[in-house]
């Protein structure tokens, strides 16, 4: 089963057309040496112009963006790993296809979503799909992605994508959602796979298993010892062994259950959307007081955490001021930022809207994140 759709390949009419030009060429070439005669030496031909072709997204209906933001480029970038510029700010990990290979792949970016770079080359696929609804987690260090995987060969998978060496580490089978957590030193990724709980340890690739915590979402929380349990309408926080420490009811009765579950990086805040009574809110509530808690009307996506302490983003758009070269408007993406804190709002434009045909851009979350902001 995959979840990936391939589109029909541009590269046939591209082909045929560069033949047509290839043939004329030739017959030209033909007629001048047959004009010149066999004993004369022909004149050396005028210096040709060769027209830079375009690359295939500036063929794209989109491609009006290149021409407000000329600097953004036209071939896709690749995330180089160790690369101190590339890491040197808190980057959002994204997945998206590029429109003219239909291969979903993961993305990273800086915070107003510039300089967009692939982690995964879509050529590592190999008879493999990445199950999107399921979270990758990178670790601590940046090195190392844990996927969820659906293979030919070995059915679901869970996996690691090392950066440094571009390849896949494959470390278990397992249906399921995963629900990845690492330890602090990047040396164990925890996970779920087929009912059971399993840590992974990188440096031996060795693969043990651990007593389970039910959950629907388990989130290690940033003093690398409590796992926080996310249960139907209420969390539990455990030891690193499973041991139960505490449990939070929220107050909220059986019809309530909290979809789009996360916890801030920084330990102090979860947020989910209300299912099962009334209109979807947003809610988020303070795990150093569970009574406290801010709820925001549903109204455009759900939210995921900044990179910045008490502050959380969600992607919007509008018409542009701008007008297109037939006079149309096209859309304006913008980061809209919510403060926890004192309730204030404010749009943070979206830069490289649209390259490469990154169309739809789905956010996983925010990585990287140095200090306490």
């Amino acid at each position: 089963m995959s979840l990936i759709s391939v589109k029909k390949s541009p590269i046939t009419p591209l082909l045929t057309k560069s033949f047509s030009r290839r043939a004329v060429i030739m017959l030209l070439s033909v007629a001048t040496l047959l004009l010149t005669g066999c004993g004369d030496e022909p004149n050396p031909p005028a210096k040709q112009v060769v027209e830079e072709q375009p690359s295939r997204f500036s063929k794209d209906k989109m491609a009006y963006r290149h021409k407000y933001h000329p600097e953004w480029p036209k071939e896709v970038r690749n995330e180089v790993y160790g690369d101190k510029e590339t890491f040197s700010t808190p980057r959002i990990l994204f997945k998206a296809d590029i429109e003219w290979t239909g291969q979903t792949t993961l993305f990273s970016a800086r915070m107003d979503l510039s300089d967009r770079r692939r982690i995964i080359p879509e050529t590592a696929f190999n008879d493999k799909w990445m199950v999107g609804l399921h979270k990758p987690e990178r670790s601590p260090d940046n090195r190392y992605i844990a996927l969820s995987m659906d293979t030919t060969e070995h059915g679901f998978t869970r996996e690691l994508w090392d950066t440094k060496t571009q390849q896949f580490i494959f470390m278990s089978k397992g249906y399921g959602y995963a629900h990845f957590n690492w330890t602090k030193d990047s040396e164990n990724v925890i996970f779920y796979a087929s009912g059971k709980h399993y840590n992974y340890h990188v440096p031996t690739k060795t693969l043990t298993e651990r007593p389970i915590i039910y959950s629907n979402g388990l989130y290690l929380l940033p003093d690398g010892k409590t796992f926080l349990a996310h249960k139907k309408n209420e969390y539990w926080l455990h030891d690193f062994n499973g041991d139960v420490i505490e449990k939070v009811d929220l107050g909220f009765n059986n019809h309530l259950s909290m979809r789009s579950f996360k916890v801030s990086p920084f330990g102090d805040y979860i947020y989910f959307v209300s299912e099962g009574l009334g209109y979807p809110k947003n809610y988020w509530i303070n795990l150093s007081d569970p009574s406290k808690r801010i709820i925001k009307p549903d109204k455009a996506g759900t939210f995921f955490f900044s990179d910045k302490k008490n502050k959380v983003l969600t992607r919007r758009f509008k018409d542009s001021t701008d007008l297109m070269g037939n006079g149309q408007t096209y859309l304006d993406y913008f980061f809209y930022e919510f403060d926890l804190n004192t309730q204030q709002t404010r749009e943070i434009p979206i830069k490289e809207s649209n390259i490469w045909g990154l169309m739809r851009v789905y956010i996983y979350g925010v990585f990287n994140i140095k200090d306490e902001q």
